[in-house]
């Protein structure tokens, strides 16, 4: 009994009736054997014991749904598909970037997947880029049935563990197909024969804090052009830079403008919501989009609702003295969020409980204005109770693996409305989507920024393409209180190239991307005085430059975020080696001063806020 106790000896027979190999944990949690005990069996010669390496997979590796339902594996590829491929491989010494201009549901997944395959082929490494985690998901299931083979994956939301073992597999030459987000860009891959973004005007691509301040997309074509690999940049609404680099013949164009198989582009109309207030209906549901979600339902088809505001109400203002429920670390106001009944910054992640009463002039009137997508969801649900509605945000994603969980849940079916901020908008092909509705059009239409038009048209444009993408059925219902703006008026007939012709001659004549470049000065102080004087310093340097344009200095948008001020400078510059030139005397003359503030150099941003 090699000195067992009665005990052990129990164990130890329990065990022989065991074939195959177990974890350790197992032993613990199902025989109940501590460590003390297994380690005797050890001895004894009863267990023998192994390290064996597990690689620690991220949820994305078992998401096949896609594949089955919207993404067969063989399928023939369309005229233009094959033309566009066979324009990309023919091209490839010339070592220019691709721009993939091709419409909503066009098939470019398709181009990517036969393009990998043909680099694969030759034994050299594919990195795919998407600008959001919640497309990793149909990414990855695409392309492992395809091709076949084990794929790495990278982004935030995995464990140290498992981003660990998909860089060791990288290094390694194990797995040979990348698949994540931004920094995914900078994997340390070996022979790359192919980079892909996808939806490669998202802003999303651009890290703009902490540093280092980079745009994947750019990154990835001068990772392409050190790899001497094609780099494909694959949109429905191309970046204004991509197109105009295209344009000058910078780029290789290539163009895909037919839907793939069977679908045609949906039809969309606006809903005018003036004319709903009008009327008597002040509810966030047009009586035009109310009729069509009805009719979906009835039809037993599936509806996508974009509402691009996060929390329950926009903010809180008490009726009495009209005081607004603000951070006390920024200059924005708070939002309610209904899941903890509690006030959220968005900027800074402060939060606090809802106040029975106003901290000003202490009365109870405290009025919820605005309307955030757990408001919407709320309504929904009221409105159609027969629905089943699932919500897709930052807060309903926060947990590990929850994305990749909606995503398989609704696409099995398993809800009949998927509400969602911009996140619904990219990339997702779900087949049984019949209805898509925007229920606020105009959120980011007015915002002080320069791309503010180009960014509504591209989400107007990407929500849009989720409905009728197996069949010529689909609907868009567009509401808004601006139906005569360029954006939602491009949108509406699906024409990027006359937005861009519209939009981009007001951009020339102000020399804004894509005919000037640009940079922004961002400083930050925990007073208003140094924050200030750290930018006219700036100024007053870059003034005596040639070339170079100053819009500022003035208070940033939002003027305080974390508890410290901040003022913005805007430098414009027709050559982008004298404004980098410019830029780097800016950051040396800055940290030879005594300044207290803190100097941000923002070069081509995205956001101007």
């Amino acid at each position: 009994d090699y000195g067992l106790t009665k005990k052990q000896q129990q164990a130890a027979t329990a065990l022989s009736l065991i074939k195959d190999s177990i974890e350790k944990t197992f032993l613990k949690d199902h025989l109940g054997i501590s460590d003390h005990m297994s380690a005797k069996l050890v001895k004894a010669g009863v267990l023998v014991e192994e390290k064996v390496q597990v690689y620690r997979e991220s949820a994305e590796s078992s998401f096949t749904f896609a594949v089955e339902e919207s993404a067969p594996v063989v399928h023939s590829l369309s005229q233009s598909q094959r033309e566009a491929v066979d324009f990309v491989l023919a091209h490839e010494a010339e070592g220019k970037p691709y721009p993939l201009f091709g419409i909503t549901g066009s098939g470019k997944t398709h181009v990517y997947i036969e393009l990998a395959k043909t680099i694969r082929s030759r034994g050299r490494g594919v990195l795919i880029l998407v600008p959001e985690i919640s497309l990793t998901p149909q990414t990855v299931g695409r392309f492992t049935a395809a091709l076949d083979e084990e794929i790495a994956v990278i982004h935030s939301r995995m464990s140290d563990g498992e981003r660990r073992d998909s860089i060791e597999d990288i290094i390694s030459g194990k797995r040979r197909v990348v698949i994540g987000v931004r920094s995914a860009v900078l994997v340390p891959m070996y022979d790359v024969g192919l980079i892909i973004v996808d939806e490669e005007h998202d802003q999303s691509y651009k890290q703009s804090d902490p540093e280092p301040r980079y745009n994947a997309r750019d990154t990835a074509v001068m990772r392409g052009r050190f790899q001497d690999c094609p780099v494909v940049l694959g949109s429905a609404t191309p970046s204004f830079e991509s197109y105009c680099n295209s344009q000058s013949g910078k780029y290789h164009l290539v163009k895909l403008s037919e839907r793939f198989g069977a679908a045609a582009l949906p039809a969309i109309r606006v809903a005018d919501m003036n004319e709903e207030f009008r009327k008597g209906n002040q509810t966030i549901v047009s009586r035009l989009l109310d009729e069509r979600i009805r009719a979906a339902l009835a039809a037993k088809m599936q509806i996508v609702l974009l509402l691009n505001r996060r929390g329950f109400s926009v903010s809180l203002v008490c009726s009495e003295c009209g005081q607004v429920c603000e951070c006390v670390s920024c200059s924005v106001k708070l939002t309610f969020h209904k899941t903890d009944g509690r006030l959220h910054c968005h900027q800074c992640g402060y939060e606090e409980k809802t106040p029975a009463r106003c901290s000003k002039c202490g009365g109870e009137q405290i009025k919820y204005n605005g309307t955030g997508i757990q408001k919407a969801e709320e309504f929904l649900a009221e409105q159609y109770p027969e629905a089943r509605i699932m919500r897709m945000d930052q807060d309903s994603t926060r947990r590990k693996g929850a994305h990749v969980n909606l995503i398989e849940a609704f696409a099995a079916g398993e809800a009949d409305i998927l509400l969602g901020t911009q996140m619904v908008a990219k990339g997702l092909d779900f087949p049984r989507v019949r209805l898509v509705g925007v229920l606020q059009a105009d959120t980011g239409l007015h915002m002080p920024d320069f791309r503010a038009a180009e960014k509504t048209f591209q989400l107007i444009s990407q929500v849009s393409g989720r409905a009728g993408r197996a069949d010529s059925l689909g609907e868009v219902i567009v509401q808004t209180h601006n139906p005569e703006e360029s954006a939602i008026r491009f949108a509406m007939t699906h024409d990027y190239e006359g937005f861009y012709d519209a939009e981009s001659s007001t951009r020339r004549d102000l020399s804004y991307p894509p005919f000037g470049r640009l940079a922004r000065i961002i400083s930050t102080a925990s007073a208003t005085e140094p924050a200030l004087a750290a930018l006219e310093n700036a100024a007053s340097l870059i003034s005596k430059q040639e070339g170079m344009n100053i819009l500022g200095p003035a208070a940033a948008v939002i003027e305080k975020i974390g508890g410290l001020y901040r003022f913005s400078l805007v430098v414009r510059g027709a050559s982008a080696q004298k404004l980098v030139a410019t830029l780097a005397e800016v950051r040396k003359a800055h940290a030879a001063s005594k300044s207290k503030a803190r100097l941000v150099v923002d070069v081509d941003p995205v956001s101007m806020l």
